[in-house]
């Protein structure tokens, strides 16, 4: 076991400067920690977890960094994280991500409360030209020309004690991230950008992103492709069972019972527990345990109204008409994109644009990216503006 409370120096390559940071596995080492950072207007997080062995992601380590205050919190061993959470529900300050999904999730998973407001430098550096997807590593490396270390990704972090180079690792993705957002921040705001990832972040905060639905989950279901509207309805009702069952027993869902044998089960229909245990991959155990279950979803499915079936949304081949029309408005949205000095696909892909046009919509999104195009891709779609070349570019010219 580490000791109660550790203060790390380690020497860093940058500045040559030594790194203090704290592992804070005390209820008193937290609360002071909490206290000193209480004031701050943003601070700094990340996580570490794994859930290769259960349903909802485990805790395993929470990094902070608040101007000099760092720190690697280990979850596993306190008890009581609500200080820490009264920081990360406070309204005046705003808690700094990277990629933030996941670390969201987990954290409202674990208080029951998304933390907010937020920050993700994911999509403001997409914003900003900086990638379309840009992991940690590489925006470090792009805006401050530091190369992380990749040697502890695959760390198992529920394991104690954890060493230096894990701890170094990890505290390194708020080390620097501390750093990005200033500029981040600075590069928005001399391009008027400022505002254009808040949708971005409204999505991030709402509790409705990490709602369990159990009733769609036969969508991600592998193999469904080739079954019958009757079958997707058995599908429908044995998916939303194991992702209960997994939910309560926090298991992941293949080792409730795996995607191909839920799928053999709407496509074959078996009628009593003997034929359940003839289908491959089920066990005599689970044919006990889930059989009665089974039988009970797939009559469920069998017997709901033709009208309430699931239907497989396929992708529709786009006509001859609507690629070239797509085509010309991916032209568009790029010509806008390079004003920006962002790439095109950060904005939209052509299949986006193709179910656009597919389904007739007047506009692509209601975000930043829809307010860079949705005019102008208007304009083009009714003729008043058209696509000419000038001086060997192409450019948007007005319809004369």
């Amino acid at each position: 076991m580490l000791p109660l409370p550790l203060v790390v120096s380690l020497p860093i390559l940058v500045k040559s400067e030594a790194l203090v940071y704290q592992y804070i596995d005390s209820q008193d080492s937290l609360t002071e920690f909490v206290n000193n950072i209480r004031s701050s207007e943003w601070i700094v997080i990340d996580t570490e977890f794994i859930r290769e062995k259960t349903y909802y992601p485990q805790l395993c380590l929470i990094q902070i960094a608040a101007g000099e205050h760092l720190a690697c919190i280990d979850p596993i061993v306190l008890k009581d994280l609500s200080p820490l959470y009264s920081i990360f529900h406070d309204p005046n300050i705003v808690k700094v991500f990277h990629a933030a999904q996941q670390d969201l999730e987990i954290l409202y998973f674990d208080s029951g409360k998304v933390p907010a407001p937020i920050f993700d430098t994911q999509p403001a550096a997409s914003i900003l030209g900086i990638g379309d997807q840009i992991g940690y590593a590489g925006l470090v490396e792009n805006l401050l020309g530091v190369s992380l270390a990749k040697a502890e990704s695959r760390t198992d972090w529920s394991r104690r004690p954890l060493s230096t180079a894990q701890l170094e690792y990890a505290i390194d993705d708020v080390r620097y991230l501390q750093k990005l957002y200033p500029l981040i921040l600075e590069k928005l705001n001399k391009g008027k950008r400022l505002h254009w990832p808040n949708r971005d972040f409204e999505r991030l905060t709402d509790p409705e992103t990490y709602q369990l639905n159990a009733r769609s989950r036969w969508q991600k279901v592998k193999g469904l492709q080739n079954l019958k509207p009757q079958q997707l309805s058995i599908l429908r009702e044995l998916a939303a069972w194991r992702e209960e069952e997994a939910s309560e027993r926090n298991r992941p869902r293949r080792w409730i019972i795996g995607d191909e044998i839920l799928v053999d089960l709407a496509r074959i229909q078996p009628r009593d527990i003997e034929s359940i245990a003839a289908i491959r991959g089920v066990n005599a155990d689970q044919a006990k345990r889930y059989g009665a279950l089974w039988i009970e979803c797939m009559e469920a499915g069998c017997n709901a109204p033709k009208e309430e079936w699931p239907v497989m949304k396929r992708h529709q081949k786009p006509s001859p008409d609507v690629d070239a029309i797509a085509e010309l408005l991916m032209l568009v949205i790029r010509l806008e994109a390079e004003k920006q000095g962002i790439t095109a696909s950060a904005i939209a892909s052509k299949k986006q644009v193709v179910s656009m046009l597919q389904e007739d919509r007047p506009t692509l999104f209601d975000d930043w990216r829809g307010g860079l195009v949705n005019d102008v891709m208007m304009k083009v779609r009714q003729g008043e503006l058209v696509i000419g070349v000038v001086d060997g570019k192409s450019q948007l010219i007005e319809r004369s």
